[in-house]
């Protein structure tokens, strides 16, 4: 078993890992996950972190830092509330398990939080359980079962310093935290959420954040991490899910993967792929000018 390009823990059955003890073979493990690109950044920025020859700054801007998805979203998130005129902007987490990505979402938000002087208020979605039983195919039985990933969550309280973790069934938790929180939404909108529900149920029952008429909990447009699309198709998980929720209303709403994003970032990062966003047509804000203006493009001398 080794990681794949998602979450870091979660690991995939791949033939052809060097198997056996000793240096040699650790050497031959080491060479296994650098010769993947689905592995090769991760393993870069922990010998990047481990050797410390390149300041925080510096990692930041290569995205070499633990969970550089999760990074990427923060700043994404951070960047467009400040751009809208936020002082805060709020990112979450579907399902926390261990915590260990909730930790990392805490550090990258007080980081590039104080980077863009913009508040960024996280939070976790978690039952706490485990996963529960699959629903039907589309929640990959044969992938998933029933108690995956519980929590410990006197641990995980224990460590986190200002993030809100929110117990519960998602089916109904990520509605009643709006409903609750409705007043300090509407000036730390959602800007990025982390989808690591594995079934396609659990996604859809998420996506309910994005059906309010009232959309003034979220940005004009939310960077969205699809974790577990790796290993899958489009007619299950969550995949399966985007397709579902983006035939509901087309015209007012769509989940898209950030297409060349890929080509766009330092050491043609895998996870790119899995970087997708939420577009509200119909947010109030949607067409606001949040770019800066581009340098013009005279006509080249032809001397």
């Amino acid at each position: 078993m080794i990681e794949t390009s998602g979450t870091p823990g979660k690991v995939q059955p791949v033939s052809g890992r060097p198997q056996g003890g000793g240096a040699l073979n650790a050497l031959r493990e080491e060479f296994w996950l650098w010769a993947k690109s689905g592995t090769r950044q991760w393993q870069l920025t922990k010998w990047v972190e481990r050797l410390g020859i390149i300041p925080e700054a510096g990692r930041y801007r290569y995205w070499l830092v633990d969970r550089p998805n999760y990074a990427y979203g923060v700043h994404r998130a951070a960047q467009s509330a400040r751009r809208l005129g936020f002082q805060r902007v709020t990112v979450v987490e579907f399902g926390v398990a261990g915590g260990n990505g909730l930790l990392a979402l805490e550090r990258h938000a007080r980081y590039l939080g104080d980077h863009y002087g913009v508040q960024v208020d996280v939070v976790g979605f978690d039952s706490g359980e485990g996963m529960a039983q699959a629903h039907d195919y589309r929640d990959q039985p044969f992938r998933w079962g029933a108690g995956f990933y519980r929590m410990d969550e006197a641990a995980l309280r224990a460590r986190i310093t200002n993030a809100e973790l929110v117990m519960g069934d998602v089916k109904t938790s990520a509605g009643a935290w709006v409903a609750a929180n409705r007043d300090r939404l509407q000036e730390s909108p959602i800007g990025f959420i982390s989808f690591d529900l594995d079934y396609w149920s659990s996604t859809m029952s998420a996506f309910e954040l994005f059906r309010y008429e009232d959309v003034s909990h979220l940005l004009p447009r939310i960077v969205c991490w699809m974790d577990d699309i790796i290993y899958s198709i489009e007619s299950i998980g969550e995949l399966q899910a985007i397709s579902e929720f983006n035939a509901e209303e087309p015209g007012a709403r769509a989940i898209g993967q950030v297409v060349g994003l890929r080509a766009g970032l330092p050491f043609d990062p895998p996870w790119a792929e899995q970087i997708f966003e939420t577009h509200l047509f119909n947010h109030p804000r949607y067409n606001d000018l949040i770019e800066d203006a581009p340098e013009q493009l005279p006509l080249e001398s032809s001397e």
